[in-house]
């Protein structure tokens, strides 16, 4: 895998005359300098493809126009947040306009009585549960990038986080929102509408749409008011195995569990030293990270049922975080798993695989079985609350036989997600690097579906195009003959 400029697609390019109309709508929140290009041609894939043209929009308005000269022109623009994906979702495959919705900042108003915040897509999401933390009200949704990622990001990809477990995706917040199609209109749904609103909510469909259907420049999101205590709970096990299937039962346990987190041996091990600059004590082979929250008395009586039930699965070391302080440091060793992994290897294959609950112990062990027959190092962590597991395949990116290896054990690693009854991706989305998997997961009608509505709201396919639905080679990779060992 190479991180050198890939555009997989053919660039539609900017003209001159489009240039200056551009240039006239929005003055100098427009770029071509090969700088400002440069720092828009990556997400967090390692692929690059350059775009021909920068745009920082700071109003719905702004948008508007840019979208709508782009149409006539037959311009590609792509959408973008703060960069943060892992599916290639904010990369101009095909060059066009990269539009940057970081300008657009504002948390326009908290309603505490309806309990809605109304923002803009560039507002980042600690930014957003800080804002409404001040009102005595919070905003779940916590994905790991929570400090950079951004709330019009989370929407398009639908992002979760380790509250999964009890207080669901993006999706489940999302009230209503302000969209700009590909010809450059504007449509409002949910308390953002001025118009009668007994008709079809489209907002839902935007939402995991990876900004193929539209621009969304405000959304309305639900809040909800912060639990009354909050608890944290670190249970070691000897095996990961162990871990996993203690997992079902906690989530059966009508405790008000909030997170549930798995984490594996290195993964633990390489997150520990990361954040605190030396090992753990002890190995720990399995760990589940637990937080609580709810009415005072139920989270006070939560440690003994938790204890006695990790005790039924092998649990060897329970323990609650003496202070504030150590508690947060255990739930940023679980915000700093990513980048410590990136310090393994030379490459990692991050996918967010999500299986049912239940079937957690099976993928556990394939995976296992997988790694060592491709002799690779796979790891594993995630919101095993909610199924969804973030498997890290680890390989030298030099060495051809184990990209090819790394290749192999990821497509065995999808297969194996589907016959258990998951799916490709919990929240990461499918963007560039899992859109030649897609086939594997949905049958002909649900893809011919997925085509129709992409053509219905973007005729021309100048929306984001060449993402979840393509025909492009799978970029990441690299030029690899058949994938196999």
């Amino acid at each position: 895998m190479s991180s050198a400029a890939c555009r997989p697609g053919t660039s539609w390019g900017v003209s001159r005359a489009f240039g200056k109309r551009v240039t006239r709508a929005l003055g100098e929140a427009v770029s071509t300098s090969v700088e400002d290009r440069i720092c828009y041609s990556y997400d967090a894939t390692d692929v690059r493809a350059m775009p021909d043209m920068v745009a920082w929009p700071r109003t719905s308005h702004d948008a508007s126009l840019l979208l709508r000269l782009a149409a006539e022109d037959r311009v590609p623009v792509i959408p973008r947040g703060a960069g943060t994906g892992y599916t290639g979702g904010s990369l101009p495959v095909d060059g066009g306009v990269v539009l940057s919705l970081e300008r657009m900042t504002s948390v326009k108003r908290i309603d505490a009585d309806a309990l809605v915040a109304v923002v803009e897509p560039g507002v980042v999401n600690e930014t957003l549960a800080e804002a409404v933390s001040a009102e005595g009200l919070s905003y779940p949704p916590d994905p790991a990038s929570r400090r950079v990622s951004t709330i019009g990001g989370n929407i398009a990809e639908c992002a979760g986080g380790p509250a999964t477990v009890l207080h669901g995706t993006t999706r489940d917040y999302v009230a209503g929102l302000e969209v700009v199609l590909q010809s450059g209109d504007r449509v409002a749904t949910g308390p953002l509408a001025t118009s009668r609103r007994s008709s079809w909510d489209a907002g839902p469909l935007l939402v995991g749409s990876e900004g193929t259907l539209g621009v969304v420049t405000n959304a309305a999101l639900r809040l909800a008011h912060a639990p009354e205590a909050t608890a944290t709970y670190w249970v070691e096990f000897a095996d990961l195995e162990s871990a996993a299937r203690a997992v079902a039962a906690i989530v059966k346990s009508a405790l008000p569990v909030s997170s549930l987190e798995l984490l594996d041996h290195d993964t633990y091990e390489a997150a520990h030293e990361f954040v605190l600059g030396t090992p753990p004590e002890r190995a720990v082979e399995g760990g589940l990270l637990i937080e609580v929250e709810g009415a005072r008395e139920i989270v006070s009586g939560a440690a003994l049922k938790l204890a006695r039930l990790s005790e039924d699965f092998g649990a060897i070391h329970f323990r609650s975080p003496a202070d504030e302080t150590e508690r947060e440091e255990i739930r940023e060793i679980r915000r700093s798993i990513s980048p410590s992994l990136a310090r393994l290897a030379t490459g990692k294959a991050n996918e967010d695989i999500t299986v049912p609950r239940s079937k957690i112990p099976d993928f556990v062990d394939g995976m296992r079985s997988i790694g060592d027959e491709e002799g690779l190092r796979i790891l594993s962590f995630g919101h095993a609350g909610d199924g969804n597991l973030h498997v890290n395949v680890m390989f030298d990116r030099e060495d051809i036989a184990q990209r090819k290896c790394a290749r192999r054990a990821v497509d065995r690693l999808f297969e194996l997600a589907l016959s258990l009854g998951g799916t490709l991706s919990g929240e990461h989305g499918i963007g560039i690097t899992k859109a030649d998997q897609l086939a594997s997961e949905l049958d002909d009608t649900a893809l011919a579906a997925t085509a129709a509505v992409k053509r219905a709201l973007d005729p021309d396919n100048l929306l984001n195009p060449d993402k979840i639905l393509t025909n492009l080679p799978n970029p990441w990779w690299g030029d690899l003959d058949e994938p196999a060992c």
